[in-house]
């Protein structure tokens, strides 16, 4: 059959890039942004707060910044099943104001126990931001930019994370501690508002049926992520500290602007953002995990061994840069995008969590040098946990997540 002149042109035509700035993006990493400033704003101010008002126990600390961690690990297997076979905006948006309101948690607790409580609830909620948000940005991104679109999504908590305690440390000098909870309600109430205003395409809603243990399992976890999920808890210990424990640690040692550590921190992930993406692409993962890892390595090393001033703001810079490099594979893996969500974030948080609570007791009977050291050696038999085991899980289980 003859084709027309028309038909030869379509066929030769370069392909349309679809528009990824599209209005509903946009408000998605804003409202992911704002989640991320509320959040991570109180990280850094919880510990100065509850050791020097308080005078809570170095113990108890560690309790306290830990304990959202095991609640969210217990929340998100199930928030992860109910993204996948429910109506996601809505969950989103319950979530987000639910997330809101537990603020109000911290500006009312005035003994530990009520600070732990609080952190515990805030942690279930948790478990749901961060498998919903995510999860419904998936489908808001046009399959043929994911990648991307995922890596912008991220990023924008990512400044959450270190703009956060930029901010939440500015406050607390200048006004104290219950105008950073009050704010941090504010913000996600902001964020929620602008959360609602996603055009979400409808999914149907699927019906609860029987399954046996087995298909329940594979639906929350990604069984073939965990090989390397494991590889992350190991390396994410040392994420946990310096979230928490950094701004202590330049308190202890005179250094002037604690706050200045998150922003450096923040810089060097934006920077690794922009330079390791493509290599990623290419499949230099093997090459470009292990080079962080051993970034990580060396700079937690340096805190614990080095406790200058400009020791800590370079290293600030190179632990952001590492981690951003070393956490990405794991989101390649195939999958629901539910389960993905949920064994990435579980994974990570597991990590944390125990750096958080391992951060406090190792402080409490030592000091957060040894904290520090103790990164840097679990960041070392990452490196080799890495070679040994993780790397073939990768390469077998690396397609992009295209399934609902």
């Amino acid at each position: 059959m003859t084709r027309t002149r028309d038909e030869l042109a379509a066929e030769t035509a370069p392909p349309v890039k679809v528009p990824l700035w599209t209005r509903d993006y946009v408000l998605a990493c804003c409202a992911n942004l704002m989640m991320g400033l509320a959040f991570f704003e109180l990280v850094p101010v919880l510990p100065l707060y509850l050791t020097g008002q308080l005078q809570v126990s170095s113990g108890w600390l560690g309790w306290i910044m830990s304990i959202y961690v095991l609640a969210a690990i217990i929340s998100r297997p199930w928030f992860a099943h109910r993204v996948d076979t429910g109506d996601r905006k809505k969950i989103y948006i319950t979530v987000y104001i639910l997330l809101a309101l537990s603020f109000s948690g911290y500006a009312v607790a005035a003994t530990a126990l009520a600070f732990f409580l609080t952190r515990f609830v805030q942690g279930l909620i948790w478990g749901g931001m961060t498998t919903s948000g995510p999860t419904m940005a998936v489908d808001i991104i046009p399959p043929s930019r994911r990648g991307e679109g995922l890596g912008f999504f991220g990023m924008t908590m990512t400044l959450g994370m270190c703009l956060g305690p930029v901010i939440g440390l500015q406050v607390y000098q200048q006004y104290g501690f219950y105008v950073i909870t009050w704010s941090s309600l504010v913000l996600c109430l902001a964020g929620a508002g602008i959360a609602s205003l996603i055009r979400a395409p409808r999914r149907p809603v699927q019906e609860s049926v029987h399954e046996t243990p087995k298909k329940v399992l594979d639906r929350l976890v990604l069984r073939v992520g965990i090989p390397l999920a494991v590889n992350v808890m190991i390396a994410s210990f040392s994420y946990g500290v310096v979230a928490v424990y950094s701004a202590l640690y330049g308190k202890m040692y005179g250094f002037k602007y604690a706050g200045l550590f998150y922003a450096l921190m923040g810089l060097g992930m934006l920077v690794s953002r922009f330079m390791v993406g493509r290599q990623i692409d290419r499949g230099r993962v093997a090459e470009l995990s292990v080079i962080s890892l051993g970034i990580l390595t060396v700079s937690f090393g340096a805190l614990a061994f080095a406790p200058l001033e400009w020791v800590y703001y370079t290293s600030a810079i190179l632990i952001g840069f590492g981690f951003r490099v070393f956490l990405t594979p794991l989101q390649n893996q195939s999958g629901h995008r539910g389960a993905v969500n949920s064994t990435f974030f579980t994974a990570f948080d597991i990590g944390v969590g125990t750096g958080m609570f391992f951060g406090g007791k190792i402080y409490a009977y030592l000091n957060l040098n040894w904290a520090f050291g103790a990164g840097a050696l679990l960041n070392l038999l990452a490196i080799v946990y890495f070679y040994r085991i993780s790397l073939d899980h990768y390469r077998k289980n690396k397609l992009g997540v295209d399934s609902d």
